[in-house]
């Protein structure tokens, strides 16, 4: 089972790239060239995929030199259904943007692109990140606070939480919406990967 749910920023061409090449995935997060091997297509494959509306795969040219930089709330399974509620004030299924935390309480169920066979990356392209922005900006410290408490009270009411557990969240969040505002002022997509 995977432990951490990790977010990233990428280009469109990216995403629709790591879809059709999924083993790269690693070699795109420590920033280093994929296996070129897998990549080189015979002319019949290419035509073939353009014909079925695909793209022809090549690594895109402002593919990552360096390690990708994480961002987000830190999710892990012990706590994904906490981030979905405190996102969605909900423990319910939600459909759109909402549904990032989803994706891993329900691999069938939510609305993200699955950007592999083994269900464990998925994507929003960039006209997704709109609607999530919207939901970020609803949380507020405050607001994060009466939802993480209502969650414990639905879950485990007898636990007390410290401040600190109050400003962890809260500073993943702040950080979290940041970048989700400067994905949609510059046009990007959102991946998580689950390792």
């Amino acid at each position: 089972m995977a432990l951490h749910f990790n977010m990233f920023l990428l280009p469109n061409e990216h995403i629709r790239f790591l879809k059709a090449n999924p083993y790269a995935v690693d070699a795109y997060l420590q920033g280093k060239a994929p296996e070129l091997a897998h990549i080189n297509q015979t002319l019949l494959a290419k035509v073939i995929t353009i014909l079925k509306g695909g793209i022809e795969q090549t690594i895109p040219k402002d593919w990552p030199s360096a390690s990708i930089v994480m961002i987000g709330p830190e999710v892990d399974h012990r706590n994904v259904e906490q981030h979905h509620y405190i996102l969605n004030n909900t423990e319910a299924w939600v459909k759109g943007a909402g549904s990032v935390f989803q994706t891993w309480l329900d691999i069938n169920n939510h609305d993200a692109i699955k950007m592999d066979a083994n269900n464990e990356s998925f994507a929003f392209e960039a006209q997704s990140l709109p609607a999530l922005q919207r939901l970020l900006a609803d949380l507020n410290e405050q607001t994060l606070r009466q939802r993480f408490d209502a969650w414990l009270f639905i879950h485990n009411p007898d636990y007390q939480v410290q401040e600190a557990e109050y400003q962890q969240l809260w500073l993943g969040y702040q950080r979290f919406k940041t970048n989700i505002t400067q994905a949609v002022e510059r046009g990007l997509g959102l991946m998580w990967v689950t390792q």
